[in-house]
């Protein structure tokens, strides 16, 4: 067992087990500034099945990325491992714990028992970071960071469950993927890694030209919205109405909860690089983070009027105040469709002038 591990909860199951790891090796990085130099913002729509069979908008980047992303911009030394074989994943871990190094890997959350007792079968998401610290005999401890779980303790898991969940049968498979720090340099330049990260940030937010990412991803999705009935017909469109809102708001992946990081993330970096107007863009980012926590609210009451009030979310403290207002039965799919390209250009005309702001510096 790894001894003084600091488990503690987070926003974001890689940007707060990436702080945890730096807290144990004595280095105190917030997860906001975690998220924003790593670059985590991001959004993606897949308009094909992709983790079930309903179409996916995923509000952050790739597993592990943000990890990466952030240990080059701060020059921490990291290792990030991908494997073929199930026991050799298994192995590499055992030798990183009897060396005493606490180590991430990306699961399946399905495929760990905790997470299966609270969420619906259909909830299939294979980018759930955790970390290893220790183990006995044939079971692992598990130090998890999402805030749906109350208590404080280590989650016990045999070593046959928690490699099935390292892999899948998918092409979106974990692969095994194994991260852990190397080492640490004694100078960390924080403001030209925050300078940095709002660069690729907004890079990724505007100028990747597939019509899939970033904003035009946004677009991209008010316009699909509204073909999928067509698509789909009636009760698979509420389903992927309903996925999309699992993805948004229940399962970690972004949405609002994701620009609320931003949002503190650039309240913190304004002190760092000494400049008010990032103060501007965190209240500017708040208010587009109010948008998609509309939308989230407007679109459970929609999927609920549609399918005869038919709520498959757990009964979580997010939506415990949403559950007792009124629904909104004149909502529609072109509503919800129109929020969504208003939010478009929200965060279009907000990286534009971010990027303008930061090519300054």
């Amino acid at each position: 067992m790894i001894i003084k591990y600091p488990h503690k909860k987070g926003t974001h199951c890689e940007t707060a087990s990436v702080k945890n790891l730096l807290d144990f090796y004595g280095l105190n990085i917030s997860e906001e500034m975690i998220f924003g130099i790593g670059s985590g913002f991001n959004f993606i729509h897949f308009p094909f099945p992709f983790f079930t069979k309903n179409e996916a908008s995923l509000f952050r980047t790739v597993p592990t990325s943000i990890l990466k992303n952030f240990s080059e911009k701060v020059n921490i030394k990291v290792d990030i491992k991908t494997f073929i074989n199930k026991e050799n994943a298994m192995k590499q871990l055992d030798v990183l714990l009897d060396k005493g190094i606490p180590s991430g890997i990306v699961t399946e959350v399905y495929g760990l028992y905790y997470w299966r007792a609270i969420m619906p079968e259909w909830h299939r998401f294979p980018g759930h970071h955790i970390i290893v610290v220790g183990k006995e005999n044939k079971d692992y401890y598990i130090s998890e960071t999402d805030v749906m779980f109350s208590d404080h303790d280590l989650y016990k898991i045999s070593y046959d469950e928690l490699k099935e969940a390292r892999f899948t049968h998918k092409f979106t498979s974990p692969r095994g993927k194994l991260f852990y720090i190397k080492s640490i340099p004694q100078n960390i330049d924080i403001k030209s890694a925050i300078i940095s990260g709002i660069k690729t940030t907004c890079h990724a937010m505007l100028d990747i030209p597939i019509p899939f990412f970033g904003v035009k991803g946004i677009r991209f999705l008010s316009r699909r919205m509204l073909k999928y009935e067509k698509f789909y017909g009636k009760s698979l469109a509420i389903d992927n109405l309903r996925f999309q809102l699992l993805l948004l708001e229940e399962a970690g992946t972004g949405g609002s909860g994701f620009r609320y990081l931003y949002t503190r993330f650039l309240a913190e970096a304004a002190a760092i690089v000494n400049d008010t107007h990032l103060l501007s863009f965190s209240e500017e980012m708040k208010n587009i983070a109010d948008r998609w926590r509309s939308f989230a609210v407007d679109t459970l009451r929609y999927t609920k009027v549609a399918d005869n009030g038919y709520d498959p979310f757990p009964k979580t403290a997010t939506w415990e105040n949403l559950r007792q207002k009124p629904v909104n039965e004149a909502t529609d799919m072109k509503f919800l469709s129109d929020i969504i390209f208003s939010i478009a250009g929200l965060e279009e005309k907000f990286f534009k002038e971010l990027r303008k702001w930061v090519k300054e510096k």
